[in-house]
């Protein structure tokens, strides 16, 4: 059974309503489940946050500690399928130049840009 400390806060009006109302709705059964709540979507992007930062650059030894291992495992994973499947399609559909192929993610990026705007 884990153990849980109690930790008071102040929170502004318009959080204050939008916790109780979250109560109030029946989805959670105290404040302190929508703080929990609230506190692993945090986590999640900070995880994602220093995920993104762990693959275009370098963490810190702090962020290194905190980045869960499975985490890593999971991207590395990721990694890995998209060399293989890009390896398998380019044996089996043949091979794209480098500048073709960002010309053409770039055109899908933009055509996805103009489709959200």
């Amino acid at each position: 059974m884990s153990t849980r400390q109690t930790l008071n806060v102040s929170l502004p009006p318009s959080q204050d309503r939008f916790v109780r109302g979250q109560v109030d709705s029946g989805r959670y059964r105290t404040a302190s489940e929508v703080v929990r709540q609230a506190l692993r979507l945090m986590e999640q992007i900070e995880h994602r946050r220093m995920l993104e930062k762990w693959i275009v650059a370098e963490l810190s030894a702090e962020e290194e500690a905190a980045l869960p291992q499975e985490l890593k495992d999971r991207a590395r994973a990721h990694f890995s399928d998209l060399v293989d499947e890009s390896l398998q399609a380019g044996k089996k559909d043949g091979w794209i130049d480098g500048n073709t192929a960002m010309a053409g993610l770039r055109s899908r990026l933009e055509a996805r840009f103009k489709k959200n705007s």
